[in-house]
């Protein structure tokens, strides 16, 4: 089996591997889907309840959205990750696995495109649609524009009853970008290195390292700072170069996390 890398062949694994993990991944979607509807029902409910006694503004409705649409997706990465390569730490699949004929990077590519490009285009597209169809219904039903004045004299007039894709974005949100991303490289490498419990054991690991670098980090900073007067401005008072730095070390750590589940893979193999 030759390791040149080949186009063709990366096709046929893709297409091969849709066979294989198609049915897992369009049931997880399915359960995400659940969650969704689930929350949108009972928030929906609850409000069509309070407004049936004339108290409801609708204001604070939609509020539950952002932290679902982040808290669920990152777990659904991590899930979807950790699975991936699960089957190595079994044997008689292991085996199967490994005999497949594609090279390492066809097969790590692969991984890539389905824990990476599927599973996060498949979320987004699953939650935006939800939410679109549940919002136009919503907004059939009346409107929660909201009008306020201030001693200034300016008038404010905003609307509550937003489509998810139509929200003000943060404005460090795009430093953050690489989150999800460096959580596939992580539980990636975890579904690679342990042979079982790969979900449990790559969170209690990235809990263990977190802890640390915080509480290095703390140390580290208290031991600089102790008995100084700052004088002039600092770097990092600036929150924009916090933010620089936090992508550019999620950047490089994503890249090195990918760079050791290849060569874990590669190890596997021979």
């Amino acid at each position: 089996m030759s390791n040149v890398f080949n186009v063709n062949r990366l096709c046929a694994l893709i297409r091969r591997q849709w066979i294989s993990v198609g049915r897992i991944y369009l049931m997880s979607l399915i359960i995400v889907a659940g969650v969704f509807i689930a929350f949108y029902s009972f928030y929906f409910s609850r409000y069509f309840e309070e407004l049936k006694f004339g108290n409801a503004t609708g204001e604070y409705l939609l509020n539950f959205r952002v932290p679902l649409f982040f808290i669920l997706g990152l777990f659904f990465i991590t899930v979807v990750s950790s699975s991936y390569f699960s089957d190595l730490g079994q044997k008689t699949k292991a085996i199967f696995e490994l005999m497949m004929p594609a090279s390492r990077l066809e097969k790590f590519l692969a991984a890539i495109f389905y824990t990476v490009i599927v599973s996060l285009g498949a979320y987004f597209l699953l939650f935006y649609l939800i939410d679109l169809a549940f919002v136009s219904y919503l907004r059939s039903t009346g409107s929660s524009i909201i009008t306020k004045t201030y001693s200034t004299g300016e008038t404010v007039i905003t609307d509550h009853w937003l489509y998810f894709f139509k929200l003000e974005k943060w404005k460090y949100l795009h430093y953050l970008y690489f989150l999800p991303f460096l959580l596939n490289a992580l539980f990636l490498l975890g579904s690679i290195a342990y042979k079982n419990f790969q979900y449990i054991k790559t969170a209690i690991t990235m809990i263990i390292y977190i802890a640390i670098w915080m509480i290095s980090y703390i140390y580290v900073m208290k031991l600089t700072t102790k008995d100084t007067i700052q004088v002039g401005g600092n770097a990092f008072q600036d929150e924009i170069h916090v933010f620089q730095l936090i992508m550019a070390i999620g950047i490089i750590l994503t890249l090195v996390f990918w760079g050791l589940a290849f060569l874990r893979l590669k190890e596997k193999e021979v």
